[in-house]
């Protein structure tokens, strides 16, 4: 089953913590794990349910930070290669921020079987 509330509260801790993090080495990546972590213990249907939450939660949260990454950037580019590189940023953090968020969905729903 696909939690709404748990993945839109993943999704804004994964450009939240992903944006205040990025100054630590390897932070942006500890910032796109751990919201993972929270939605599959927060969702508590299993570890199957938890990867699919963790996946849609990444999905969208990646490809948010992906953009905002790129538009910090400030590359001096005419139009259509901001948009291109946008793009780039935009699918390649969503694509990792969803491997991230699957495997702490995974642990996070671990977890709360272990603990309840």
């Amino acid at each position: 089953m696909i939690n709404w509330k748990y993945i839109i509260i993943g999704a804004a801790l994964v450009v939240v913590l992903g944006i205040v993090l990025k100054t630590f080495e390897y932070g942006a990546f500890i910032g796109m794990f751990i919201p993972g972590v929270i939605v599959g213990y927060l969702v508590n249907n299993g570890y199957k349910n938890g990867a699919k939450n963790g996946i849609i939660t990444g999905l969208i949260g990646g490809f948010i930070l992906g953009i905002w990454a790129a538009i910090t950037l400030d590359l001096n580019l005419p139009p259509f290669h901001n948009v291109v590189v946008c793009s780039i940023f935009a699918i390649t953090g969503a694509a990792t921020s969803a491997i991230l968020d699957a495997v702490g969905g995974i642990i996070g729903s671990l977890i709360r079987d272990k603990i309840g």
